[in-house]
């Protein structure tokens, strides 16, 4: 038996200026492609021989180009249609929150399951595992035989999420039937801030989740956030019911209201988790406060939700300080392509004197940055990944208790080994300046405080503030419902 895998993320943000090329993907092949999937040894132990087409991971970016999905599109499909005469399966990760230029619905990951469908029948069972944090339709749930997200945000269980599904669909190539998945659209759309998994009501409705998939009917169930970066009519939460066999489709319509029900019901619950302030706010807390380390999420500016990371706003509130309070401050980190290649230029122990800030508008306009470079190192990014995908230099300064790395890339700094790889010590810093929206669980266990700062900009939480023209409405909370 042969299961074909492949792996497409996007989360695809309107918002920033620079669309996402195909040299802003990581690009795996052949058995890396098998490696990063994390899925291998199920599929073995069954005697299953897998059949990898392309893995492509643009993170959290702009709008994708037209060439690079045109790229990886023919990638995958072309794969598919291959081996179509000799697969028993397909295994797929589709993140969901893709938006591709000039491409009608806009959704890349519809758009391949799509295809890939019309390549293989209507019978081939094709399982889908998603990102929590993406949007779905009717039509792309009937096309899946299997589709469950994640529970956690932040995607503690991502791997694990794979391998739950993977054992599922080796189930369903050892005993097929003709199941497919259910679908619902609660009328509500919600940010990832407002939906943190360790916080109500998400924790009850993951509760709820993990009952119900203790029933001999249900295969899986899932809760969909949604992604709100960019205007589409498939935008919102979405409810995901797989039931185990042919005779259990009543039974999982049946339960499928019930968690569209349920969640509905919640809707005023959604909030934002720990402390979250207005941005003059969140400054004056984080210097009072007695005990450090202080991590402040620059919310507006969420590199993991697709923004360009060049804002400098914060920035300049803590430059127009006059007490410090004895906090030592660091900004990790601050995306700026021309001012990097300034700095690169100079060695460790320079004075450097130069504009920090992208200007795309009101938040990321330059800074005049004068001080020593302290720092030189790498950036690495988010989940674990230690490849080097970019450059940083720290640079301290002048007369200020403020460091500022400055970075090639649009990574937030979440985890511990990204500011070992720029050659920094946490632990130096009193207050730290991430680009983040949630707090992340490396940085969350070592804060004695963390403090969403609610600033505007390309991902701003509050979506009531975001103008919406396509999307289903009525839709809590941009209508009373």
């Amino acid at each position: 038996m042969k299961v074909l895998i492949g792996h497409f993320t996007s989360e695809s943000n309107m918002h920033v200026p620079n669309p996402c090329d195909i040299n802003d993907y990581v690009i795996k092949y052949g058995e890396d492609l098998i490696d990063a999937m994390q899925i291998r040894d199920i599929f073995e132990e069954e005697g299953i021989e897998l059949i990898p087409a392309i893995y492509a991971n643009g993170y959290s970016a702009g709008t994708i180009t037209k060439e690079a999905f045109q790229y990886i599109a023919s990638k995958m499909l072309r794969a598919v249609k291959e081996h179509a005469h000799e697969i028993d399966g397909i295994f797929l990760f589709l993140h969901g929150a893709s938006n591709v230029e000039d491409l009608e619905g806009g959704s890349g990951d519809h758009y391949l399951l799509r295809e890939i469908r019309k390549i293989v029948g209507p019978y081939m069972p094709i399982s889908v595992t998603m990102d929590p944090h993406g949007n779905l339709t009717k039509e792309f749930a009937k096309n899946c035989t299997i589709c469950r997200c994640y529970r956690q945000s932040p995607h503690t269980d991502m791997f694990d999420t794979y391998r739950i599904v993977a054992k599922m669909l080796v189930d369903v190539i050892k005993n097929r039937r003709n199941i497919h998945a259910v679908y619902r659209k609660p009328k509500l759309i919600l940010g990832g801030e407002r939906s943190v998994s360790t916080d109500e009501p998400m924790l009850s409705i993951n509760n709820m989740l993990d009952e119900i998939e203790k029933d001999e009917r249900i295969m899986s169930c899932s809760f969909h956030i949604g992604y709100v970066r960019h205007d589409n009519a498939c935008c919102g939460t979405s409810v995901i019911v797989v039931p185990n066999t042919e005779a259990d489709f009543t039974y999982a319509n049946e339960i499928a209201d019930k968690i569209e029900n349920y969640v509905f019901e919640k809707r005023k619950e959604f909030h934002f988790t720990g402390t979250a302030l207005e941005p003059g706010e969140a400054v004056t807390a984080a210097v009072s406060y007695k005990e450090s380390p202080v991590f402040i999420m620059d919310s507006g500016d969420n590199s993991t939700s697709g923004s360009a990371g060049a804002d400098t706003y914060v920035l300049r509130q803590f430059l127009n300080l006059k007490d410090y309070n004895n906090k030592r401050i660091l900004f990790a980190a601050i995306c700026d392509t021309k001012a990097i290649k300034y700095l690169l230029s100079k060695k460790q122990g320079d004075f450097v004197e130069f504009d920090l800030g992208m200007n795309y508008n009101e938040y990321s306009e330059p800074v005049e940055i004068k001080g020593k470079i302290s720092k030189i190192g790498y950036v690495q990014n988010i989940l674990g990944g230690t490849e080097n995908v970019g450059d940083c230099v720290t640079v301290s300064v002048n007369e200020k208790p403020i460091d500022v790395l400055v970075s090639s890339s649009n990574i937030s700094y979440a985890e511990i080994h990204q500011y070992e790889a720029a050659n920094l010590n946490i632990c130096d810093y009193d207050i730290i300046i991430v680009k983040q929206g949630y707090i992340f669980p490396e940085i969350k266990a070592m804060s004695k405080l963390s403090i969403m700062s609610l600033t505007k900009g390309a991902t701003d939480q509050k979506v009531e503030r975001i103008t919406f023209k396509k999307v289903m409405r009525p839709m809590f909370p941009l209508d009373e419902t």
